[in-house]
Formats: structure tokens, C-alpha cells, sequence
């Protein structure tokens, strides 16, 4: 795949925007300064839709008295101000989060769809993005859980810019179809329709508005191709494309990370493997963070082969614990983001492994730009040198962390 971002650098910027989000554990080191939070941030962006609010879930877990709940208040009140709000959820999550589904569905205005994607291709909906009035984009790690807001560490993007918005928005329409209609030949074909505007594509990106840096270079992309329209840009060539073009650094920061298939066919994922050790070989300095529960076998075993290469570093995060105790599925590295040298930033949903990209729901937002690549290099230096990483050691074994 060819990518056209510098042809498009003269052309004047639309007004737009880009912005990261941030979602900081509590009593942690983590938070860069002058980077929104994504509790602000969502609901900021709930509270100015005027037509129409989208939101593909993994799942929604609330809990009374934590961030989450004025979150899904704030939706309650825009659908009964007369905002059309559609949510799609997983199949497979569904008794995981009932209540909250059950109550969008009580109120006028508020639409629920469940996407089968087990059934469909053997994945889940992964995606956590929202979009508003056709016209912005929420697109990043955080699930709807109030864990995400104030327990887990987690990176996104808002991205207010209508063909890209509108892209998001086709996606979106595409697996809400399906999720109405699960006919997965039907839905092929018309995959093949054209659309009625001009998409945002790693061949046709848009321009947004830097802010105080030079003008950003956008587009995002999706997985499966197989649950997405035929014209959108799929996410792992275009990932694979910018670990290629990287010339003197990478820092990726990922939950879990293999070439190890281990959900889907069992076999090896060399894409993004190839991709990595190549960019190593040919003297890239490539530093990976993961979580802790990246530790599992044979995730280990395969970070390890990373870990042996001249110019490739691992560490993992290990989050010390809340105040309160343990929390399940909390105090975790859940972010899902990566930085080629000082000018190419990739923030996503999905873990870096096979199902992520291949059959399960998933999407994110590549750009370009000295701004973005700085700030998420800030993120990425705080952690990779604070205290709650270690440098994984190829002759070591590690424990598999507890994650509930």
C-alpha cells in the first residue's frame, strides 16, 4: 500500500482539530501536562451533539459513585433533548454489562444493537469510538468502563474533521447493519458500494489543524476487512507500512503483543513481526512497552525472541495497587499507541496480536505530524523511565501478573 502524506502537505488546512486524551490510574506518576482527560473530554463531546451521537462499545460496566456514571447520565440526557443515539455492543460481553444495555433501551431516543461478531468471523466488537453529529471522533483504548476513566492508564484520540468523522460514521453504519441483518454475504457485497463522499484513506488522508505545530496529516483505519466497508483503510498494512518507514526510532506501548497465534487458526503472525525486526536490522531503535499480563506463556517466550536482538528493548509496567486493593481488570498499561521517529503516531483499539486485526472489530487513527508525535513521546519517556517497568531479561522467567 502507497501512502500519499507528504502530496498533501501544501494544500490549505481545513478548520479542524486533533487532540490526544489520557486516562490516568489514580496515585500513579502518569499525566502529561496540558493532555485532557477522557472523562472531560467525552463529556464535552456528549454534551455539544446537537444531531446524533455513535458509540461502538466492547462492553459498558458501570458502578455508582465512579467516573463512568455521569458519563451514561450525560447520553440519557441528550437522547430525551432529542439526540439521536445509537450504541452498538458485543454478542459475546452482553451479560457483562445488561443493566446499563437495558437502560439506553428504556429511553426514547436511545438505540441498542448487538453485533455477533463470534458468529460472523470468531472475534468480538473490540472498538471503543464514538461519533458526534457526523462531524468528531473518540477513537482509542478506553473501554466504557469506569475502570478506564480512573484505574487503568489508557491513550486516545479526538479528532473533529467531517470526512473523517464521516468515514467513522460509514464503519459504523456498516456494522450496525449488520448487527440488524447478520448475513455476512449480503453485507460483502454491499461493502462494494461506493460511498456517497470522499472517504479518509491512507491514500486520500485529511489535513488538520496542528494547532501551534504545522499542519497534521490524518486517516483511520479499521479491522477486520471483512466487517468494514471495501473502501476504508484496514489497520494492519497500514501499521506494517509505518514500522517500515521508520528510520531512527520506535516506541510502541501495547498491552499484550505476539506473533504467536493463540485465539483464531494457531499458527504464526509474521506481519508485524517482520516488520519490527526488520526496522531493528537495519539500526531503528525500537522500544516496546507491555503490560504485565503480557507475561503468559507463550507471550513471554515470544517477547523474549524480541528482547535478544540488537535494538529492540522490552519492558513490562507492572501499576502498583489501589489505595482501595486489589481492583480486577484494573492498574494496567491498556494503552494501545505507537511513535515512528518524530513525526508519525498510530493510536488504536486493538492488542498486537492476529485477532485483533484479522477477526476482530477494531480501528484507529494514523497521522502525521511533529505536534502529536511529541506529546505521545512525552507519554510514552514517563513511563519507559518511571518506576514501574522492568527491562525483561531473556534469561529470566517472569510470573504471570494477576489481572482478577
Amino acid at each position: 500500500m502507497v501512502m500519499t502524506w507528504a502530496a498533501h502537505a501544501g494544500a490549505a488546512a481545513p478548520a479542524s482539530n486533533f487532540q490526544i486524551v489520557e486516562s490516568v490510574p489514580e496515585a500513579t506518576i502518569y499525566g502529561e501536562p496540558g493532555v485532557p482527560r477522557t472523562q472531560d473530554v467525552w463529556l464535552d463531546m456528549i454534551k455539544h451533539a446537537q444531531r446524533s451521537i455513535d458509540i461502538a462499545a466492547f462492553y459498558i460496566a458501570d458502578q455508582p459513585g465512579e467516573p463512568l456514571s455521569p458519563v451514561l447520565d450525560a447520553l440519557v440526557a441528550r437522547a430525551k433533548a432529542g439526540v439521536k443515539i445509537r450504541v452498538l455492543v458485543d454478542q459475546t460481553f452482553l451479560k457483562d454489562n445488561q443493566d446499563s444495555v437495558n437502560r439506553f433501551r428504556s429511553v426514547k431516543g436511545m438505540d441498542v444493537r448487538v453485533l455477533p461478531v463470534d458468529t460472523l468471523t470468531g472475534g468480538v466488537l473490540h472498538a471503543k469510538y464514538m461519533v458526534i453529529d457526523g462531524e468528531s471522533v473518540f477513537v482509542g483504548s478506553q473501554n466504557w468502563d469506569w475502570r478506564a476513566l480512573s484505574q487503568i492508564h489508557e491513550i486516545g484520540a479526538r479528532v473533529t474533521n467531517d470526512r473523517f468523522a464521516q468515514t467513522f460514521e460509514a464503519a459504523f453504519d456498516f456494522d450496525w447493519q449488520l448487527a440488524g441483518d447478520p448475513n455476512l454475504p449480503k453485507a460483502a457485497e454491499k461493502a462494494m458500494s461506493p460511498p456517497s463522499f470522499a472517504p479518509a484513506t491512507a491514500t486520500d488522508p485529511v489535513l488538520l489543524d496542528g494547532g501551534s505545530t504545522d499542519p497534521l496529516v490524518a486517516f483511520p483505519a479499521f479491522s477486520p476487512p471483512s466487517l468494514m466497508p471495501h473502501w476504508v483503510s484496514a489497520e494492519q498494512p497500514a501499521l506494517v507500512h509505518m514500522i517500515d518507514a521508520s528510520q531512527h526510532t520506535l516506541s510502541i506501548q501495547v498491552m499484550t503483543l505476539s506473533a504467536i497465534r493463540q485465539y483464531g487458526p494457531k499458527g504464526w503472525w509474521p506481519e508485524i513481526d517482520t516488520a519490527l525486526r526488520d526496522a531493528a536490522a537495519r539500526g531503528v531503535q525500537v522500544r516496546i512497552i507491555v503490560a504485565d499480563w503480557a507475561l503468559r506463556e507463550p507471550m513471554q517466550a515470544y517477547l523474549k525472541s524480541l528482547a535478544v536482538l540488537p535494538n529492540i528493548t522490552v519492558k513490562f509496567s507492572q501499576l502498583p495497587l489501589s489505595s482501595r486493593g486489589f481492583i480486577p481488570y484494573a492498574r494496567v498499561e491498556h494503552a494501545k499507541y505507537a511513535v515512528a521517529d518524530d513525526r508519525s503516531v498510530y493510536i488504536g483499539t486493538g492488542n498486537w496480536e492476529w485477532s485483533y486485526f484479522n477477526n476482530t472489530v477494531d480501528a484507529s487513527v494514523f497521522v502525521q505530524g511533529s505536534g502529536p508525535a511529541k506529546t505521545l513521546t512525552h507519554i510514552f519517556d514517563r513511563d519507559w523511565n518511571g518506576p514501574y517497568v522492568t527491562t525483561l531479561d531473556p534469561g529470566k522467567n517472569y510470573p504471570p501478573a494477576r489481572n482478577h
